[in-house]
C-alpha cells in the first residue's frame, strides 16, 4: 500500500507542478521597446499606464532621443519593436529599407522660439539684433533642428549666426529647454508641444509654418525579424492604440494636432 500511496502522491506533484508551469507561461508578459522623438516624452509616459491597464498581458519600456540617432540605432539592429519618428527623413529611410512593416503619419506640431521668463528680448528680430546665443537640435540628427536650420535660412539669418558663433547645436529638444531655462543659451527653437514640459520658460513667438518642411510625427511597426505570434499581436494592439480616442485627448493636452481619423 505505502508503494502505491508514493506513487499516487508523485503523480499527484507531478500533475500540479505541469498545471503550475502552464499558470507561469500564461501569467508572462509581452515585451515592447518603443523608440520615440524625445519631444513626445510626456505624452506617451502618460499614455503608458492607460495602455498596460487596457492590456495587462503587454509591457513597454521607451527609449527616447533624436529621432536621426533612434533610426541608426535600428539600422544597426537594435531589437526595436516600434518607432515614434519626429522626421518624415528617419520614417522614410526605414521604409526603403524594408524594415517598417506598417506605419503612417499620426501628429503634426508647430515650430517656435523661446525664451526664460527673465530674458531681455522680446521676438526673433530683437534677439538678431543683438549677441545672444541660440540653441537648437542638431540639424543631423534632430527633426527640431533640421525645421530650425530651414527657417533660419529662410529667414536669412542662418550664416549671420553661424558666422558669429551665436548658434549653439544640441543631441535633442530637452537639452534646448534645459539651455534656455537655465540661461545658457539667450533663446531657443523647440516645438510648441515642448513648451509644456519646463518652468521658467515661454514661447516669444510661433514660426510661419512655410518657412520649413511640414512637422509630421509617425508611427511605425518595425520589422525586426520577430516571429513570434504574441509579439505580433502585441505591436499591432499598440499601433491602433496610439490612433484611439485615448491618444488623441492626451496629445493634443501636450499641444500636437492628430492627423488621421482615430480608432474606436
Amino acid at each position: 500500500m505505502k508503494k502505491y500511496s508514493v506513487l499516487i502522491f508523485i503523480i499527484i506533484m507531478v500533475v500540479l507542478s505541469g498545471c503550475s508551469s502552464e499558470e507561469q507561461d500564461s501569467d508572462e508578459k509581452t515585451e515592447l521597446t518603443i523608440s520615440a522623438a524625445a519631444s513626445l516624452t510626456d505624452a506617451l509616459l502618460q499614455l503608458q499606464d492607460t495602455f498596460e491597464k487596457e492590456h495587462p498581458e503587454i509591457q513597454t519600456s521607451y527609449n527616447f532621443g533624436g529621432s536621426g540617432s533612434l533610426r541608426k540605432q535600428i539600422e544597426q539592429g537594435a531589437p526595436i519593436d516600434l518607432f515614434l519618428s519626429a522626421s518624415s527623413i528617419d520614417y522614410e529611410k526605414l521604409v526603403e529599407q524594408q524594415r517598417v512593416m506598417e506605419g503612417e503619419a499620426i501628429l503634426s506640431n508647430n515650430l517656435v522660439l523661446i525664451s526664460d521668463n527673465e530674458a531681455s528680448v522680446s521676438s526673433f528680430d530683437s534677439f538678431l539684433a543683438g549677441e545672444g546665443t541660440i540653441a537648437i537640435g542638431t540639424p543631423e540628427v534632430v527633426p527640431a533642428g533640421t525645421y530650425a536650420q530651414e527657417t533660419l535660412t529662410n529667414l536669412g539669418a542662418w550664416d549671420t549666426l553661424e558666422n558669429q558663433n551665436r548658434l549653439v547645436t544640441t543631441k535633442d529638444v530637452s537639452q534646448v529647454l534645459t539651455l534656455v531655462r537655465e540661461g545658457a543659451a539667450d533663446v531657443g527653437i523647440v516645438y510648441s508641444s515642448d513648451v509644456n514640459r519646463a518652468d521658467n520658460v515661454h514661447i516669444l513667438q510661433e514660426f510661419d509654418k512655410s518657412l520649413h518642411s511640414p512637422i509630421k510625427y509617425y508611427a511605425a511597426i518595425i520589422d525586426n525579424g520577430e516571429e513570434n505570434e504574441a509579439k505580433l499581436k502585441a505591436k499591432e494592439t499598440y499601433y491602433q492604440f496610439i490612433s484611439s480616442e485615448t491618444a488623441k485627448k492626451v496629445f493634443e493636452e501636450y499641444g500636437f494636432q492628430f492627423t488621421i481619423s482615430v480608432q474606436k
